[in-house]
């Protein structure tokens, strides 16, 4: 039916295609790649996030990887602070645990993210260190008008 609302999905991208070990409480950056609703969005304002992730030693049932942004050129050329753990930036949102050493595959779906950004990570209590070669993917979304 023509008007009625439909899902648009955009092109995935990688923010982080091997990160390094993440320390419980620690925070590390999705260093492969910033993400911008412009550039690589379509000016999609949503997103969903995908994290895969592993844990050497299974982390505590039910605790979270936090996501955060960095926001990017908010004033000119002029960025926010990178986030600390005891200082986070933007909250996105939380990927939340299973007790297993096995890979998790777990989702995010984030509404008005920043125009520009980079993302941080947070073991925010996991009582494990996250195992290096985790990987971020964001997926620009947002709802409009069928053709």
């Amino acid at each position: 039916m023509a008007g009625q609302a439909i899902v648009m999905l955009g092109t995935q991208k990688t923010l982080a295609s091997s990160g390094g070990s993440i320390a419980n409480n620690a925070v590390a950056q999705a260093s492969t790649a910033s993400y911008d609703i412009a550039a690589d969005g379509a000016y999609y304002p949503d997103a969903d996030f995908v994290l895969t992730a592993t844990f050497g030693t299974a982390p505590t049932e039910g605790t979270t990887l936090a996501l955060y942004a960095r926001p990017l050129d908010v004033d000119g050329t002029a960025d926010t602070e990178a986030p600390e753990a005891t200082r986070p930036t933007v909250f996105v949102g939380t990927f939340v645990v299973n007790n297993v050493t096995s890979a998790q595959t777990m989702t995010l779906r984030a509404y008005d993210v920043p125009t520009k950004a980079d993302y941080y990570l947070h073991n925010n209590g996991t009582g494990q260190t996250v195992s290096s070669g985790w990987v971020l993917k964001v997926m620009p979304r947002t709802v409009g008008p069928a053709a």
